[in-house]
């Protein structure tokens, strides 16, 4: 797996924040609704892939309710530091033949991190970059 991380964040940081991130991809947390209101701030949004927009409650019942599912390749990694209690993380899921690319915005206050922002865009010529 490729990772880059920014200047102003450290390894251990960058492993817990894409760990966190990797654990949402997972069944078992997605049906957890007392670990998604650990990791999914309060005011959180969400636009998907197919660009319907999500805020935090609307996503709990849905996740929740999903179906079990295969948790999907990643790679690509990118963790960057936006200021002292925030970073923005990128990646790209591959699942199956169907490829997209993601961004999240965590917030680290008090070193708990908080899922804020998520957004996936769909790769629809297929092509792995």
């Amino acid at each position: 797996m490729r990772e880059r991380v920014g200047a102003g964040v450290d390894a251990d940081l960058a492993r817990r924040v894409r760990d966190a991130e990797t654990e949402l991809l997972t069944t078992a947390a997605r049906h957890d609704a007392g670990r998604l209101r650990e990791l999914i701030h309060p005011d959180f949004t969400e636009i998907g892939r197919s660009g319907r927009v999500w805020n935090r409650s609307d996503l709990l019942v849905d996740l929740v309710e999903e179906a079990p599912r295969q948790t999907p390749e990643t790679d690509d990694w990118v963790v960057q530091r936006l200021d002292v209690d925030t970073l923005l993380v990128t990646y790209r899921i591959v699942a199956g033949t169907r490829v997209s690319r993601h961004s999240s915005v965590w917030t680290t206050s008090g070193g708990i991190l908080a899922l804020r922002f998520h957004q996936g865009t769909d790769r629809s010529d297929g092509v792995r970059p």
